[in-house]
């Protein structure tokens, strides 16, 4: 294909250049082309003709390069012109305005590339023109049969070995019967043991309690003497408060110490799910009363609810949100 391109292009040129290299003021092709072109009778439509080839003379130019030009500048009114005052692209001869040699040959290369476009693309529409259609067709993939595994050789029965008669023994004589003892005489029974009294059993560990009522938390913890740690959480549907239930409140560094030394309470305020009305009417009343603005928020309190200290979520796993307490509360 690139072959014949090339061969068809340089034939092209050479038949176009030759007579209009050697003789520019003979009525050439590329001149008819030229003038057919500057008169506005030049079909440069890729779909139509090419004007001085296949175009009819009643055919007008179509496209914007068929405008015609229009004068621009001081001189546009004057008949003559001077050295100096033409247009880019143009000298004074003879008191007029013509194009320099290199803007004709600039012009001449332009036209002539447009031609050559026009007239090799329907060469090879007309040479080429064929529609080549080539169906892929994918061979099967075969797929080997598994080779059979041989069986087994099976192994020869040995022999049924015959049980091993027990040796005989002689019979034992007979012993002669011992004389009866006489009956011992009974022991007297001892005095019953007073019984003891049951020991008390031992006070029921602590157990981690996550309370849900603020009021009741408070009585707790005036009677042990502990603080609250007040936690403001959106469980599900806040990303940091998850992470804060999975690394710290969950794990068993931190019910240990939290149990023995202080009493925790959650004001959750969860989205998929609903609280009974009055835990939402109270979580959202302490949301208020405390200025919390965002979640997961901690607040260290004592027992009648006076801010001690401000935290929140801290990295690092829970023996390290332990140590944060303890700076806090001991």
């Amino acid at each position: 294909m690139k072959k014949l391109y090339c061969v068809v292009l340089l034939l092209f040129i050479s038949s176009i250049l030759a007579p209009g290299l050697v003789g520019a003021g003979n009525d050439s092709y590329l001149d008819t082309i030229y003038q057919a072109s500057d008169e506005g009778v030049a079909n440069l439509d890729d779909s139509q003709c090419t004007p001085g080839v296949d175009c009819p003379e009643d055919n007008k130019c179509v496209g914007e390069d068929c405008a015609a030009p229009t004068c621009e500048g001081e001189n546009c009114a004057s008949d003559t012109c001077k050295p100096g005052t033409c247009p880019a692209g143009e000298e004074c001869v003879d008191g007029k305005c013509v194009p320099t040699a290199q803007a004709k040959l600039k012009s001449m290369l332009e036209r002539l590339e447009n031609v050559l476009n026009r007239l090799i693309t329907r060469l090879m529409n007309k040479l080429l023109g064929i529609n080549v259609k080539i169906k892929v067709v994918e061979a099967k993939k075969v797929v080997p049969k598994p080779e059979p595994k041989p069986e087994p050789k099976p192994e020869p029965e040995k022999p049924a070995t015959p049980p091993a008669d027990p040796p005989t023994k002689p019979a034992e004589p007979e012993k002669p019967a011992e004389p009866a003892k006489p009956a011992e005489p009974a022991e007297p029974a001892k005095p019953a043991e007073p019984e003891k009294p049951a020991e008390p059993e031992p006070a029921p560990a602590s157990k981690y309690v996550e309370h849900t009522n603020f009021e009741a938390a408070k009585k707790l913890a005036k009677e042990k003497g502990h603080p609250i740690m007040m936690v403001f959480s959106g469980s599900d549907w806040c990303g940091w408060c998850k992470r804060f239930q999975a690394e710290v409140m969950s794990q068993s560094p931190f019910q240990n110490y939290a149990k023995d030394n202080m009493e925790t309470f959650v004001a959750d305020f969860p989205r998929q799910t609903q609280l009974p009305a009055d835990q939402a009417a109270q979580n959202n009343k302490l949301l208020q009363e405390y200025g919390v603005s965002g979640f997961p928020t901690v607040l260290i309190v004592d027992a009648d609810g006076k801010v001690i200290k401000k935290t929140g979520y801290i990295e690092g796993g829970a023996e390290n949100y332990v140590n944060h307490l303890k700076s806090i509360i001991e």
